[in-house]
């Protein structure tokens, strides 16, 4: 039978089939007639758990059954609800206290068995009579006894190939080439500002297209940002964005996240009224937000430029002030681009194709109408088939697809094409497909958020001996490779760590959601009063709802059955979380700074035994927590994000007192500052520990030497905490000592602004035992260390690592030079070299695959790099002080011998330095990268009021400038 699991078809039946067989056993002693019951209700569910399977796999199911599997579904949900109570109920008793306590306990307990049992035995009557009632319903069960096979899937290179060329041999450049000239064409100055608007069906690449050319002509541009609107858009998150990327600094003591609409729009126009500046302005849908993004944009004459993309060529036209000449009409690729795209991502190349598949495969992309999204959702199923080169798997899929798209772009053509795919999903895909709709549109989804959902929602499996959430991160990679989800963010270990829907696929989700009653969506707290289907799962999208709206809300439906609560908007407004009885999983991420009362109560979460994963994330509230939950032996994840105070009324926050005792905790992530509870040793669980800070207990410190499953670990020391130095020097001593006993760490990061805790690390004379499998190591801010340790050398599973030191000689890069895995290297050096540093080639091994090199430094010009040094250096960042480059400012030496160089990246501090130096070091950097052979793009930022902090001796004031340091440090 198919691994015990709650899914999208069958609903909680896997799940409640197992806790049927585990009532069986001895443990919750069960009267005879009760058992009987039960092994009746086992082997009805699964005929019906059968035939549920089946009619999933059926691309067009009859009326009826789908009336009648929606029915099986609902009634699963309610049966494993009271089950679990059941069970839960068993096992809080069996934890009751022995000895005296316990005595009077049990005594009292065997007054109210027999009551117990009757309600029990009533319970199981009531639910044999209502699966006989649907039993009746349907006497005839069809089989199916084929089990999706499941693999531990990584990522498709060639799927990944795709996204990392933009798409260039997708008919990209022609359109991009084409849509620059008209940018400097007639019709508006060049130097006045020019608004262009991509208007074309949706999956016709517009976004691919505005991307394409916003990398194209970045570097010509002082101010650049990319934002999307989507069908809901967020003004005021907008305009923040714009302000970040455009490289706006709030003056100091302001909160920018309690702007109004009309001070973000006032701070923008003033920003940008003397620059030259590209914005895209992506997936507008309505001509009112682009109105007021409008305002925003000041006319002036440097040649600044705007790129909007729409569906809607009314919208187009309004974006350009109806100069027809600026709208843009996508266009379907050609059949050649068709051709490329299509058989890439199946075969890796064109020429790999059989010829016996020509035809059917020319059959296919005139179906797909040139679209790209139809064309890699359609490619990708055939890529992902065990047998791709048989003939009868492409004769299915053109059977499959409609004719109509072909000769008309529709929703519905869409729809049917991505529903294919969807179809030829497995089962345990399918369900983890449809929950990604708790998402609003165009969310950039966490991958272990998402996929600690899946595992605390039930439906990744937990009995084959492996990880759950190793299966889970297999299941969002086989999405990927299915171009079902679109990658986002990658590590640099080339994993990805963010994903996106795109708006046709979350159409389709939500359709078949709707058809499922699988997830509910509502944008108003009215929505609720008159709902007619039992709601499951809830995403709510809140702005504007207050105390009133919500509980009316709460008192027109039933909310105990909710398995996941997904809360998003600006609203602060909470529903009573006693009233969600079954929670799962509980995510509450408020955008937008309070603009009142900043408290949040959580204090009711202590009711809720079933709930596994927490999240919140609002940034700049007080969240109340209650005092205890150690009830909530079910956590999993708790999670609270950074900007959130735990502790309205003193300046210590603390999480409750006896979150110790919560067994089952894999993952712990708080906000800075924030000191846990003494026994932190005993959640041996943990694998993820987030922000622990050296401000907690010495007894906390040492527990750390406890949690021997930790794999991912970040340290803080915080300025707040005043401690002598040697109570500093006592905690950096645990600290390195607990260190060497965690056997499992990959991912240690450890940060702090406490001046104190200089060269503590410098007491490790050799590698720790268990830092040989670290894959990321930071030590960053302070210089942990006075210089490159020589055991750093050996680190050899390491591909990400940021060293904070006092000083780097010549040898120290030998040091890391021949780290074999290391691609993302980040050196931030305190103290100005004495002498020269040149890295030189020192072998084979010699920085072999380093693709991300960082240095921060007060005088770049000490470094230089020799020929065939970092041959695979793809991004060098450079970040130093303008102040004195007149004197001793020179851009690195044999910056052309990298020659794999993409991009050279550039933050220049401004304060104290003359107006001359600034420029000088910002023209000297962009003649640099013009005159490399291969031309990388230059991102080259100089922050006027802003400047990084090195251990420089003090120097007379320059002429223009005041001679101060800046507070701030990148």
């Amino acid at each position: 039978m198919e691994a015990a699991v709650v899914s999208a078809s069958g609903g909680a039946m896997g799940s409640l089939l197992r806790k049927l067989g585990e009532l069986l056993t001895a443990e919750y002693k069960l009267l005879k007639e009760d058992k009987g019951q039960i092994m009746f209700l086992k082997a009805e569910l699964e005929s019906m758990y059968v035939f549920l399977k089946k009619i999933s796999d059926s691309e067009e199911p009859d009326e009826q059954d789908k009336c009648w599997a929606k029915e099986v579904r609902e009634l699963s949900y309610d049966i494993e609800d009271s089950i679990s109570e059941f069970m839960l109920r068993v096992e809080r008793d069996s934890s009751k206290p022995h000895g005296f306590k316990g005595f009077i306990t049990r005594s009292t307990k065997l007054l109210t068995t027999m009551n117990t049992r009757h309600e029990i035995a009533k319970e199981f009557e009531g639910l044999k009579i209502r699966v006989k009632e649907a039993s009746e319903r349907r006497t005839r069960y069809k089989i199916d006894d084929t089990v999706p096979k499941q693999n531990n899937t990584t990522i498709d290179p060639r799927l990944l190939a795709l996204h990392a060329e933009t798409t260039s041999l997708v008919g990209v450049k022609g359109p991009r080439d084409q849509l620059i000239q008209l940018m400097d064409g007639e019709g508006v100055p060049a130097h006045q500002l020019k608004v262009l608007s991509i208007v074309g069906f949706g999956g016709l690449g517009k976004t691919t297209l505005a991307n394409e050319i916003y990398h194209k002509l970045e570097e010509k541009f002082q101010s650049r940002a990319f934002v999307s609107v989507s069908q809901k858009p967020n003004i005021r998150k907008i305009l923040r964005s714009i302000l970040s990327q455009a490289g706006f600094i709030a003056p100091k003591d302001t909160n920018i996240e309690m702007w109004e609409e009309s001070e973000l729009i006032i701070a923008l126009k003033n920003f940008l009224l003397d620059k030259r500046y590209l914005i895209v302005i992506d997936d507008i849908w309505d001509a009112s937000a682009w109105d007021i993004i409008r305002c925003a944009l000041p006319e002036n004459t440097n040649g600044s430029r705007v790129i909007t993309t729409t569906r809607i060529e009314a919208v187009a036209r309004a974006c350009c002030s109806n100069h027809i000449e600026c709208v843009y009409k996508m266009k379907a690729l050609s059949d050649q681009d068709s051709r490329s795209l299509f058989l890439k991502r199946i075969f890796g190349s064109e020429d790999m194709c059989p010829s016996y598949l020509n035809e059917v495969s020319s059959e296919i992309l005139k179906k797909c109408g040139g679209l790209p999204l139809a064309i890699i959702t359609t490619s990708s199923l055939l890529a992902n088939q065990p047998n791709k080169l048989k003939k009868e798997q492409w004769e299915y899929v053109r059977k499959s697809l409609g004719s109509n798209f072909e000769v008309s772009p529709s929703l519905e053509g869409m729809r049917q094409i991505l529903n294919l795919s969807y179809i030829n999903l497995p089962h345990y895909l399918k369900t983890c497909m449809l929950y990604l709709g708790i998402y609003p549109e165009d969310y950039t989804i966490d991958k272990n958020d998402l996929t600690r959902q899946w595992v605390a929602e039930g439906f990744i499996c937990r009995d084959r001996g492996i990880d759950p959430e190793d299966i889970a991160k297999s299941y969002f990679n086989e999405l990927i490779n299915r171009s079902m989800i679109q990658p986002v963010d990658t590590d640099y270990n080339g994993e990805v760590i963010s994903c996106r829907v795109h708006d046709m696929m979350l159409d389709l989700i939500l359709h078949k959601s709707r058809e499922e009653n699988f997830i509910t969506i509502m944008d108003d707290m009215q929505d609720m009063t008159g709902h007619q289907n039992k709601i499951r799962r809830i995403s709510l999208n809140l702005d504007d709802a207050t105390n009133d709206t919500a509980d009316a809300a709460a008192r027109s439906v039933q909310l105990s059955q909710i398995r996941t609560l997904a809360r998003f908007g600006t609203s602060s407004q909470l529903l009573s979380f006693k009233l969600f009885k079954h929670l799962r999983v509980l995510g509450v991420e408020i955008s937008g700074w309070p603009k009142s009362d900043p408290l949040l109560d959580f204090t009711e979460i202590r009711h809720l035994f079933q709930l596994r994963f927490l999240k919140i994330v609002a940034k700049g509230y007080i969240v109340e927590l209650p005092s205890k939950i150690g009830d909530l032996q079910q956590l999993e994840t708790f999670d609270i994000g950074n900007g959130i105070k735990l502790n309205e009324r003193t300046r210590l926050q603390k999480l409750p007192s006896d979150i110790f005792n919560l067994s089952r905790l894999l993952h712990l992530a708080v906000p800075d500052h924030v000191i846990l509870p003494d026994r932190i040793g005993n959640m041996k669980s943990l694998r993820t520990l987030g922000q622990f800070d050296l401000g907690n207990s010495l007894d906390s410190i040492k527990g750390l030497r406890e949690l021997t499953n930790l794999t991912n670990l970040e340290i803080s020391w915080g300025y707040r905490y005043s401690k002598s130095g040697d109570e500093t020097a006592a905690r950096c001593w645990e600290v390195v000592h607990a260190l060497e006993n965690l056997c499992n760490l990959r991912h240690l990061h450890i940060r702090s602004d406490n001046d104190l805790v200089r060269s503590c690390f410098d007491v490790w004379c050799s590698v720790p035992a268990y830092f040989f499998h670290l894959q990321s190591f930071h030590a960053k801010y302070v210089p942990w260390f006075s210089r490159v340790p020589k055991w750093i050398g050996q680190l050899h599973s390491i591909y990400d690592l940021y060293l904070t030191v006092q000083e780097v000689l010549e040898d120290d890069f030998g040091i890391l030079s021949q780290l074999p895995s290391l691609i993302h290297l980040v050196l931030h050096i305190l103290r100005t070299p004495e002498d020269k540093i040149i890295i030189i080639p020192g072998g084979s091994g010699l920085f072999p695959v380093l693709k991300h090199f960082r240095v921060i430094c007060g005088r770049i010009s000490y470094l230089t790099f020799e020929a065939e040094t970092m041959p695979k250096l793809e991004r060098l960042e450079l970040c130093f002080n303008a102040k004195g480059w007149d004197r001793y400012g020179a851009v690195p030496a044999g910056i052309e011998h990298l020659p794999g160089l993409k991009e050279i990246s550039v933050d220049i501090g401004g304060f104290g330095a003359k107006e001359s130096d600034r420029r000088a070091a910002e023209s000297a950097l962009r003649d640099t990268a013009d005159m490399h052979p291969r031309r990388p793009v230059a991102n080259i930022k100089v922050y006027k009021d802003a400047g990084l902090i090195f251990d420089e001796p003090e120097e007379e004031e320059e002429e223009e400038g005041n001679g101060g340091s800046s507070s701030s440090s990148t």
